[in-house]
């Protein structure tokens, strides 16, 4: 893992509390967060524009509910053989063109890489995995492959607690929601842009600004918009990505296992899954230690309940789509 160094160490309190509300609500006004945090709009405006110009916030994004629109997600791990650098490099690049590939990483672990594949049908992603292993199968020594059965963004903690915790799930039921073109245009316009004043998604939609205000709300109050979030910079924080996947031999503790790692105040994403592993854990956290830390803490109050887990480091992230539209970034 990358060093340990707190790179927290140059925000202060107020910046660590505006970075916990605007993960509650990335859309949240400077007047609101004002107003709840006892300081003038001037002074928010001024620190939340330069927690942005500074890196500190990569970006803002909507969380959407993928499965009412009939998507789901089947995550690979994939550990390579005989594959020299440049040929790993040469994968990667392909998989990073693929449209279904909604997540890429390398890893530092059992495994070299995993892929986010989101699709409407198992045909849909036996299509994809079937292309890829003709192409490099001969390159692959292991491809274990999971389905997503519920994801569950949770609220930032990693920087200040807070009052509030929030639990924004894409369920297990797929649903058949079609958008016409001017909703699927908002969900665009905000998916990697969150903050987007409501001129600027009616720009994007080709529609009014009151058409566009009416279908953002229709949109939050049937559940296709779950949540507004940040993106925030985990090198710059000196927090390190780690993924803990977990196969239980009693599937009913997933939910106790997911509070479990909340409970850390370190876990961004919790993931109920179908496969070699039924709970997926990607916790932020400062140095191995903690990391350690959390596992034998996990080991030691599920003993008897889970068959294995293993840890993967992500060491660079090379396709990250946050929604069901748009292009990758």
């Amino acid at each position: 893992m990358a060093g340990s160094q707190d790179g927290r160490q140059g925000l202060d309190a107020l910046d660590r509390k505006i970075m916990y509300e605007l993960d509650l609500n990335a859309r949240a006004s400077a007047s609101a967060l004002a107003k709840r945090l006892r300081r003038s709009k001037e002074t928010i405006n001024f620190r939340l524009n330069r927690l942005v110009r500074q890196g500190w916030i990569k970006g803002f994004y909507t969380v959407f509910n993928t499965s009412a629109l009939g998507l789901f997600y089947v995550k690979a791990y994939l550990k390579f053989k005989d594959a020299a650098p440049k040929k790993e490099s040469e994968i990667f690049s392909y998989m990073s063109g693929q449209s279904h590939v909604a997540y890429l990483a390398s890893l530092e672990g059992r495994y070299d890489a995993v892929a986010l594949v989101m699709v409407r049908s198992m045909a849909q992603a036996d299509g994809f995995f079937s292309a890829f292993m003709k192409r490099y199968g001969a390159y692959v020594q292991e491809k274990d492959v999971c389905v997503f059965l519920a994801t569950h963004r949770l609220n930032q903690k990693f920087l200040y607690a807070g009052g509030k915790s929030a639990d924004w799930t894409y369920p297990y039921e797929l649903g058949g929601k079609r958008l016409d073109k001017e909703d699927m245009g908002i969900l665009e316009s905000i998916q990697s842009n969150a903050r987007l004043p409501i001129i600027g998604i009616a720009k994007a939609a080709g529609i009014t600004p009151a058409s566009a205000k009416y279908r953002l709300k229709r949109l939050e109050k049937e559940g296709i918009i779950l949540a507004y979030v940040t993106s925030p910079n985990f090198d710059m924080l000196g927090l390190q990505f780690a993924q803990i996947n977990i196969s239980l031999n009693d599937p009913s503790a997933r939910k106790e296992i997911m509070a479990y790692f909340d409970s850390t105040n370190k876990c961004l994403f919790a993931i109920e899954m179908l496969g070699k592993y039924d709970v997926l854990a990607e916790v932020h956290v400062q140095s191995q230690q903690e990391l350690r830390e959390i596992i034998a803490k996990f080991k030691e109050r599920f003993v008897g309940k889970y068959n294995d887990y293993d840890v993967s480091t992500i060491t660079k992230e090379y396709v990250v789509v946050w929604g069901p539209v748009g292009e990758k970034k």
